[in-house]
């Protein structure tokens, strides 16, 4: 008997292991809540684009996919077709085959809000479908962004300043 008690808990603990690295390597795991890391050098971009810009503008965001959230290496600008002060036309992100590493963009709206409009979320939905892009960043201030995932869009009752995810220095 106390063999067979044994082997049950031996056969649960494997699977709680199995089920946690399989999460891990997978990045299905969820440990705490999501996070988008960036260097200090990234974030003077940000701001650098942001404050120098009068028209909406985009950076296309490089890097990876972590167990914690994501993680910005690097940026690039895309071809942007047209642009105003509020709305602008761009090449997708994903769309240049020479960046397979594309996780996102960022965008600025200049005294606006920390929020997709409607126009964002479309292109976003489609970015994040045929691309893979995860992630959409909209800074409205110095400083001061709104960082979006389609979780969190599909997310019933959100407001996007309240659910956006936060950022880390690295």
């Amino acid at each position: 008997m106390k063999n067979k008690a044994s082997s049950k808990a031996t056969i649960i603990i494997l699977l709680i292991a199995i089920l946690l690295i399989g999460g891990y390597i997978t990045g299905k795991a969820v440990f705490s809540e999501k996070k988008l890391f960036v260097s200090q050098f990234i974030l003077n971009q940000f701001d650098a684009e942001y404050e120098n810009s009068n028209e909406e503008t985009v950076l296309c965001l490089l890097g990876e996919k972590t167990l914690e959230g994501w993680r910005v290496t690097n940026t690039y600008k895309p071809r942007i077709i047209n642009t105003s002060i509020n709305s602008m036309e761009y090449e997708s992100c994903g769309s240049d085959p020479s960046y397979t590493n594309v996780i996102g963009f960022w965008h600025n709206h200049n005294g606006g809000l920390c929020e997709l409009s409607d126009s964002d979320m479309f292109a976003f939905g489609g970015d994040y479908y045929k691309y893979g892009i995860e992630v959409a960043v909209v800074q409205c201030d110095s400083n001061r962004m709104g960082i979006y995932t389609k979780d969190i869009i599909n997310a019933e009752g959100y407001t996007f300043e309240q659910d956006s995810l936060k950022y880390e220095i690295i």
